[in-house]
C-alpha cells in the first residue's frame, strides 16, 4: 500500500470521527456534509489505486521491453562476434595478417588441424541439414569425443532380464551375458570453399548462411549415403507385394517391444504406391498425420519419403522401391563429436591459384544391431 492511501485511510477514518460527534450533538446537516467528505475521500482512494495499478503495468510492460530489447541486444551481439570469429578464420587461413584480438578468436582443433568452427555456425549447419531431408531423421545418434573407439552391447535377440542379486547371490554366470563390441571411426568428410576477398566483405549474416549452406548440402548427401550403407549391412531384402504384407510383416516380423519407435522409410514411387491404396471399402490406405497434416501415417506410424535419386527404385519388368521400416533410432547411430573445422587445402582454384579450404566434420554411421525383429530392410513393389 503507497503512502498516499495510507494518508487518505487515515484521512477517512478522521472525518468518519467528525461525522460521529456531530451525529451526537444533533448536527444532521453537518454529519451529512462530513459523510459527502467521506464518499468524495473514498472515491479519491479508488482513483488513486487504479493510477497505481496503471502505473505497475506500465513499469511491468518496461520491464518486458526491456527484455526483449536485451534479448535482440544479446542475438546480435553473438552474430557479430560469430561473423568476426569466422572472418579471423577465413584471414588466417588465406595468410593474412590478423590482428591480436582476431588470433584471441581462433580456436584451433583437438588434432592441430584447422580452426573450429563458431558455435552458431555449427547450430545454422545443424538445422540446414535437418531441413534438407536428412536420414539423422529417422536414426539414432551417439556423441563421442574420441575420434575412434568401441562400445559393449547385448544384441536386441540375446537380451536376458535382469541378475537376481538377492542375499548376496552372484547370480547367473558372466558367460551367460552375450555381449559384443561395437567399433566407431570418424570419418573426415569436407566440402571446399574458395578463399576470397568477396566472403570477408559479406554481410554478417549472408557470411554464416554463405559457410554453413555450403557445407550442409554436401552433408547431407554424404551423411545420407553413409546411413543406407550401413541400414543394408549383414540383412537379407524381404520383398513386400503390396500394402497388406506390408502390413502383415509389421504385424508379424517385428517385435512388440521395438513398436514404440517406429518408422517407415521409402522413397518418391514406394511412397506414391502406398499413398493410392485404399482398403475394401475405398478409403485410403494412409492417413494424414494430425499433428502434420504435410505428414502421412500408415497404420498410425509416419512415413518418411527420400527422393528416388537417393533411394532410387529398381528393376525393369517389375519395379521395386526400398523400404526400411522398424525401430531405425535403435537400430543404426550417426556418430559425431559435434565439430566442425575449418583449414586450408592442398587443392588450387580451377582458374587460379586460389587458396581453397576445407570445412569438415568427423563422423560414422554404424549398425548396433542387424536383427530383423528390429528392423527390415525390404523392396515394395510398385
Amino acid at each position: 500500500m503507497s503512502k498516499e492511501i495510507r494518508e487518505l485511510l487515515a484521512k477517512v477514518e478522521e472525518v468518519k470521527a467528525e461525522a460521529r460527534g456531530l451525529m451526537q450533538e444533533d448536527k444532521l446537516e453537518d454529519a451529512e456534509a462530513k459523510m459527502e467528505e467521506v464518499r468524495k475521500l473514498q472515491k479519491k482512494i479508488e482513483l488513486q489505486k487504479e493510477l497505481e495499478e496503471e502505473g505497475e503495468r506500465e513499469i511491468d510492460t518496461k520491464i518486458e521491453n526491456r527484455k526483449v530489447d536485451d534479448n535482440m541486444n544479446e542475438n546480435e551481439t553473438r552474430k557479430v562476434d560469430t561473423a568476426a570469429e569466422l572472418r579471423a578464420i577465413i584471414k588466417a587461413s588465406m595468410g593474412k595478417d590478423i590482428t591480436t584480438e582476431e588470433r584471441a578468436l581462433l580456436t584451433t582443433g583437438a588434432n592441430g588441424e584447422g580452426y573450429l568452427l563458431p558455435e552458431d555456425v555449427r547450430t545454422k549447419i545443424h538445422t540446414l541439414v535437418r531441413d534438407y531431408r536428412s536420414f539423422r531423421e529417422v536414426l539414432g545418434y551417439m556423441p563421442t569425443i574420441a575420434l575412434s573407439g568401441s562400445f559393449p552391447i547385448e544384441d536386441f535377440e540375446t537380451v536376458s532380464e535382469l541378475i537376481d542379486f538377492t542375499d548376496g547371490t552372484d547370480g547367473s554366470e558372466a558367460n551367460d551375458i552375450k555381449f559384443r563390441n561395437v567399433s566407431f571411426a570418424l570419418k573426415q568428410k569436407g566440402a571446399l570453399i574458395k578463399l576470397s576477398n568477396t566472403l570477408l566483405s559479406m554481410t554478417d549474416n549472408d557470411l554464416i548462411d554463405y559457410v554453413a549452406k555450403v557445407f550442409a548440402k554436401k552433408a547431407v548427401i554424404t551423411e545420407n549415403k553413409m546411413a543406407i550403407s550401413a541400414l543394408g549391412t549383414g540383412k537379407t531384402v524381404k520383398s513386400i507385394a503390396d500394402w497388406k504384407a506390408l502390413k502383415k510383416s509389421i504385424n508379424i516380423d517385428l517385435d512388440e517391444a521395438v513398436k514404440y519407435g517406429l518408422v517407415i522409410v521409402t522413397n518418391q514411387d514406394g511412397f506414391d504406391k502406398l499413398d493410392s491404396e485404399v482398403d475394401s471399402q475405398g478409403r485410403p490406405i494412409l492417413q494424414p498425420d494430425p499433428t502434420n497434416p504435410t505428414q502421412k501415417r500408415f497404420m498410425g506410424y509416419p512415413i518418411k519419403v527420400y527422393s528416388n535419386s537417393l533411394l532410387p527404385t529398381t528393376g525393369t519388368t517389375t519395379l521395386k522401391a526400398p523400404l526400411y521400416y522398424g525401430n531405425l533410432e535403435e537400430a543404426v547411430k550417426f556418430v559425431d563429436n559435434n565439430k566442425y573445422a575449418f583449414a586450408t587445402s592442398a587443392h588450387a582454384g580451377f582458374n587460379s591459384n586460389s587458396t581453397m579450404a576445407r570445412v569438415i566434420e568427423y563422423v560414422d554411421v554404424i549398425q548396433v544391431d542387424s536383427s530383423d525383429k528390429i528392423y527390415i530392410a525390404g523392396t515394395l513393389t510398385v
